[in-house]
């Protein structure tokens, strides 16, 4: 077996490289699932379809430890590192989407404790480290290859991210494939198959879609594909959490090229 894993933190932009990969590989996905079975994420039980032979790609938020899955059989990784602006954003709107009720989520606490843990507590508890502990594990290694993408890059220039992934794994596409893949796997392209399947699944089985959330909180406007959008201000939720947040993240927006 020869992994090579797509990383990042989550909220990260690691369902759009995914949707960037499949759709130069194979085809533009016409089902979210299609995506999840050629390239599945080790944080959930999706029916799978994997080549007998060549590359297996997956996802993982997991930080890289010595505890990490499949390990021995992993050649290669790509990394995504985003803006931890950027992050607490899509983490609200996250935990927004999959909460229980309205009430199983209290943002101000959740920025409170995501200021002080430097990160989501809950994936910090299920092995996902903090912000940048986990890009740290990931981005220094030494045991295989590993490409170093920014979110802020894959939406200044998909296409040439896109071909740097593609340069890094050894595979040579033409150009129109490559066009039709960025086509593929944009933000609205993305969003209208959310709103699709969504309005489609009635009963909410999510083995057979990979965009989590129900049809009730896509009517109130909640969608996994959020906005998609960098270098965000945070006084939107509160005036002054720029500055707060810019404190408590100093050395970590400092180690990261974040400070712009």
């Amino acid at each position: 077996m020869n992994t090579i894993w797509i990383a990042s933190y989550p909220k990260s932009g690691n369902t759009w490289v995914r949707f960037m990969l499949y759709s130069a590989l194979f085809a533009p996905p016409k089902h979210s699932a299609d995506v999840a079975a050629k390239i599945p994420d080790i944080h959930r039980k999706m029916p799978v379809d994997l080549p007998a032979s060549g590359p297996i790609f997956a996802k993982t938020h997991f930080e890289l430890t010595k505890k990490h899955p499949q390990l021995a059989s992993t050649t290669k990784a790509i990394h995504i590192i985003r803006n931890p602006r950027d992050v607490l954003l899509s983490a609200i709107n996250y935990h927004q989407l999959t909460a229980d009720s309205p009430k199983a989520f209290n943002q101000d606490q959740f920025i409170k404790s995501f200021l002080k843990a430097k990160g989501d507590r809950h994936w910090q508890k299920i092995g996902f480290g903090s912000w940048a502990s986990h890009a740290r594990s990931w981005r220094n290694t030494d045991q295989f290859p590993v490409l170093n993408l920014r979110y802020e890059e894959l939406a200044a220039d998909p296409k040439a991210q896109l071909q740097r992934i593609l340069a890094f794994l050894e595979i040579n596409l033409d150009d129109s494939t490559i066009d039709q893949a960025i086509k593929a796997s944009s933000f609205d392209a993305m969003r209208a198959l959310e709103i699709r399947e969504k309005n489609a699944d009635k009963s909410n089985d999510l083995t057979k879609r990979l965009f989590v959330g129900t049809n009730d909180a896509t009517r109130k406007g909640k969608f996994f594909m959020n906005q998609g959008k960098t270098n965000q201000s945070l006084d939107i939720l509160s005036p002054g959490l720029d500055e707060r947040f810019n404190e408590a993240f100093k050395a970590e927006l400092e180690e990261f090229n974040y400070t712009n």
